[in-house]
């Protein structure tokens, strides 16, 4: 595994989506049962990280990892109706074969921040190339916190995300946002 790219859950075979295993077997169903309904729906698209040797050879063996995104805006002056464009990371998980201290390129680098960090250019691209937004937001679990701030999002309570979409129930979330505009937001990106 060289490079991760990002590609349409709809363009893997079904026995690769159902071989994906992150440990938590509600994000395994997620993946395996609700994404697709989550894009008929309009509620979210759902991108799997996959090898970039195995896309250009057109034969994806194993998902690494995903993230099912969707377009939304941060209210930030409720009395006015002001919105902030952004990209909320509905779900993300992480193969569990690519977690844990050990797991780490020749640099010593976690292959589960590498893949994250890979996310965010492909999100960085979109934003700069098709969709226009200024900002991620994501309710981060306990899990994958830790991942999160390290790659620079910051917590946020002062903003309201809207609540019209289907949500799954996970607990004691903490909401974080990352910022395209600031000045090292590049650097985190595509360092």
């Amino acid at each position: 595994m060289n490079n991760f790219e990002w590609k349409s859950i709809r363009e893997v075979p079904l026995e690769v989506i159902k071989n994906f295993d992150c440990g938590d077997y509600e994000f395994n169903i997620f993946l395996q049962e609700k994404s697709f309904n989550w894009m008929d729906n309009g509620y979210a698209a759902t991108y799997v990280a996959v090898d970039s040797e195995e896309n250009a050879e057109n034969h994806i063996t194993k998902i690494y990892a995903y993230a099912s995104i969707n377009c939304t805006g941060l209210l930030y002056k409720a009395e006015h109706a002001k919105y902030l464009s952004c990209v909320e990371i509905r779900m993300f998980a992480v193969s569990r074969r690519l977690r844990g201290d050990g797991v780490t390129d020749v640099d010593g680098i976690r292959y589960s921040y590498k893949v994250f960090q890979s996310l965010m250019q492909e999100l960085y691209y979109m934003s700069t190339n098709s969709i226009g937004f200024c900002a991620v937001t994501l309710n981060a679990n306990d899990k994958g916190l830790k991942l999160y701030i390290k790659f620079g999002f910051v917590k946020t309570d002062e903003y309201i995300l809207p609540n019209e979409e289907e949500k799954l129930n996970i607990k004691d979330c903490t909401p974080l946002i990352f910022s395209l505009i600031t000045e090292d937001a590049i650097t985190r990106i595509f360092e």
